[in-house]
């Protein structure tokens, strides 16, 4: 279970989907891909995911 955003390392986070996290603090959208390892969507107005990439945490 993730605890903290991976990119500015808040709390405030909710589960929106299996394995997907939103960060509320940064509006970026998360999943975790591995063990440290989490894939980083931007929302956009239209509601569709745009990758940001994968990130190593």
């Amino acid at each position: 279970m993730v605890t903290y955003c991976p990119v500015c390392n808040r709390v405030d986070i909710g589960k929106v989907g299996a394995n997907q996290y939103y960060c509320w603090h940064c509006c970026i959208e998360f999943s975790m891909t591995g063990k440290h390892r989490y894939r980083l969507y931007s929302i956009e107005d239209d509601g569709t995911l745009s990758s940001l990439g994968e990130e190593k945490v």
